[in-house]
């Protein structure tokens, strides 16, 4: 493995509790940029480089590691931080790196014995890979796409409580892509399913990776000329018709989600 350089990224992990170590108490992105030496991480942190990213300034390595717990002793001046809030107040431009390093780190985690004959696969070191040495069978990172949609109806758009989310909390209809199926044919089916509604105008609008473990957010608009939803009560516990002078409570900065929002707020 290279030796981490002044400037290069250290990020660790802990999978279990959802977690993240930084060296500040305020979870400020650049916090996260840890100049240093592995030898100064506690064991079992197990450190590998997963490639290089880009700054204005130079090209810098990335390098990620996990703690089975939040229990194992953190190097002198780090501490713990909610993965899920950092990474929702992080700058779009530099989610990367948090990103990457938490999908890489889960895809090692789970891909430790090969599928097809249960022996221990090996970490490729030229690339994001992992071998099976009896089989020869290749292990590549993996993400599942999700459709995330705004349906609008004129100056109105719809919003939907999950019954995940936190009380008050609304946002748009989402789910998981299915085999064999087109990102459009998701919308479409999604978007009945929840709320019972058919849509038209399909149209792409942006991506946004997130790692919550491993999604890849697919956003897009559709249209709702007429029809109220029926919740199905079972994923969505509430959908309403909302305008600019009366929304609920949003999803956070940071998200597609409210991106999206906001890019049809500033429209009307």
């Amino acid at each position: 493995m290279s030796e981490v350089q002044e400037g290069d990224l250290m990020l660790i992990f802990s999978e279990k509790e959802g977690l993240m170590a930084s060296r500040k108490a305020s979870p400020v992105p650049h916090d996260f940029l840890i100049p240093g030496s592995e030898r100064n991480l506690p064991e079992p942190t197990q450190l590998f480089r997963l490639g290089t990213g880009c700054t204005e300034e130079r090209e810098i390595s990335l390098f990620c590691g996990s703690l089975e717990g939040k229990e194992v002793p953190l190097p002198e001046g780090w501490l713990w931080h909610s993965f899920n809030d950092v990474f929702r107040d992080i700058p779009r431009e530099e989610q990367f790196p948090f990103s990457r390093a938490r999908q890489i780190l889960g895809w090692e985690r789970t891909n430790r014995y090969c599928g097809s004959c249960g022996s221990k696969t090996e970490l490729e070191r030229e690339e994001s890979c992992r071998r099976c040495p009896e089989c020869g069978a290749f292990y590549y990172p993996s993400f599942a796409p999700a459709v995330i949609v705004l349906i609008t109806r004129g100056e109105e758009l719809l919003l939907a409580h999950n019954v995940n989310f936190p009380e008050g909390l609304y946002s748009h209809i989402a789910g998981f892509v299915e085999t064999g199926e087109s990102l459009e044919d998701a919308v479409r089916r999604e978007v009945m399913e929840e709320v019972s509604l058919n849509v038209k105008n399909i149209r792409y609008f942006d991506s946004q990776q997130w790692p919550m473990p491993r999604s890849l957010m697919l956003g897009f608009t559709a249209e709702c000329p007429e029809g109220e939803p029926v919740p199905d009560g079972v994923e969505i516990l509430d959908a309403q018709w909302f305008g600019a002078d009366n929304l609920p409570v949003l999803p956070p900065q940071g998200s597609i989600a409210r991106r999206m929002i906001d890019d049809f707020l500033g429209e009307l």
